[in-house]
Parts: structure tokens; C-alpha cells; sequence
């Protein structure tokens, strides 16, 4: 019951009932426990996490777990919006890290993808029209180079713009990002910003082993659940 307040006065010391509830000892209010936002047992939340770093299906999941696949969404709705600002400290002190905006045109999304050293950061772009960044990769190529251009590409229409061409962070992670997207057939262009933000952090973390990536996952929840209200 730690950090477990009671809903009417904050108090944080209480009596067990039988049927499961807790009476708080300064107001002797009666209430039901929520486990996390959700309402789901952590055990269960670990199950979730565990299916969803095998890249397994709402419904593959909802099946194994036993679970509505109403809460299932709403729970990997909320991971995926944390996976998208959690980056390594390292790149976060050279980027000004934002979550995906929403896409609202009816245009195919311009994604920008910015490597360092084994990590890579990937957001939606806007303001920006197809044609102008064609043009600016046009006309840089012609130019000298500077050592961030080289880790930067853009992505439009399932093809990788860059002004360098070689094996790379960047290039490896874009084929994995064309493989992932690919094997689900199909994103729906509004829910693209979640997926973006759940590959990037897939592939940012890919050298670590499952139980690693399930624990950092878990933690990412965690900490979300204890946020104050606002």
C-alpha cells in the first residue's frame, strides 16, 4: 500500500476489511483500492509489456492476457506516448525532445530522422512541403557538408532522403522502420506518431536483452501512474 492515500482526506494509514476494501483510520472513509490508473493487476501489466516488446497483435494479446482490448489500447496508447520523449541523457542534451504532434493534413507525413552515435531520433515534420525538401537535398548536395548533415535524413513517401550515402545508424534504423511499418500492413496516418515513437525506442534499446527492455517499460508505467493530478 505504499503511496496509497485515501481519496477523501490524503491520509496514508488504514484498516483491511474483509470484502477487500480499506477504511482509513483518520476519516474512517471506505474505499476500494485502485492498483494504477487502469486497474490492472501488476502482474497482468507485466504480461502486457512482455507481448507487447514481441510486436504481438491487440488481438494476440487480449487473447493471452485476458483482457478487454478497450483497456488494452488505452494501456499501449499510454506506453507508446512515453516511449516517445524517454531517450538517452546523452541524446537529449544535443535535441530539444518533443512528443509527436498529431498529423492534420490530408498530405502523406515528412518524417525526419537525426542519428548520433548508435542512437537515433525520428519526428513528424511540419510546415514543410514535399517539394522544398526535395530541393533543399538538391541543392546541399552541391555544397560542403557539415558533420550533422551527414546524420540526417528525411523520409516521404516509403523513400529516405540523405545527402550521404553509406551503411549507418540512420540507414539501418530506416530499414527497420520500413520493415515494421510494413508488417502491419498499414498505419493509420493520424496514429503514425505513436508507432514512430514506439520503434524508435525498440530500436534505440535493441541491444539490451527482453527482461531489460520489460523492466525499463514497467518503470516508464510506474512513473506515469505517481504523476499528481493536475
Amino acid at each position: 500500500m505504499k503511496d496509497l492515500k485515501c481519496p477523501r482526506c490524503q491520509n496514508t494509514t488504514f484498516w483491511k476489511v474483509k470484502d477487500g476494501r480499506l477504511k482509513c483510520k483518520n476519516c474512517r472513509h471506505l474505499f476500494k483500492p485502485k492498483i494504477n490508473l487502469f486497474n490492472i493487476p501488476k502482474e497482468k501489466l507485466s504480461e502486457i509489456v512482455f507481448e507487447f516488446l514481441l510486436d504481438n497483435s491487440i488481438e494476440v494479446i487480449s487473447k493471452k492476457v485476458q483482457i478487454s482490448k478497450y483497456k488494452l489500447i488505452k494501456v499501449l496508447t499510454a506506453l507508446r506516448n512515453l516511449m516517445s520523449v524517454d531517450f538517452p541523457e546523452e541524446l537529449r542534451k544535443i535535441l530539444k525532445i518533443e512528443p509527436n504532434i498529431e498529423i492534420k493534413n490530408k498530405r502523406k507525413p515528412i518524417i525526419g530522422i537525426f542519428s548520433y552515435k548508435d542512437w537515433v531520433f525520428a519526428k513528424i515534420l511540419t510546415g514543410f512541403k514535399p517539394r522544398e525538401i526535395k530541393n533543399f537535398f538538391e541543392i546541399e548536395k552541391n555544397e560542403p557538408i557539415e558533420e550533422w548533415q551527414k546524420n540526417f535524413g528525411v523520409v516521404y513517401n516509403n523513400k529516405l532522403y540523405r545527402l550521404t550515402h553509406r551503411e549507418d545508424t540512420l540507414n539501418s534504423f530506416w530499414k527497420y522502420l520500413k520493415n515494421k511499418l510494413a508488417s502491419r500492413g498499414g498505419i493509420r496516418k493520424e496514429k503514425l506518431p505513436l508507432y514512430l515513437g514506439e520503434y524508435v525506442w525498440k530500436f534505440n534499446h535493441r541491444k539490451e536483452s527482453l527482461k531489460e527492455k520489460e523492466e525499463k517499460l514497467l518503470n516508464l508505467l510506474n512513473s506515469f501512474f505517481k504523476k499528481p493530478k493536475k
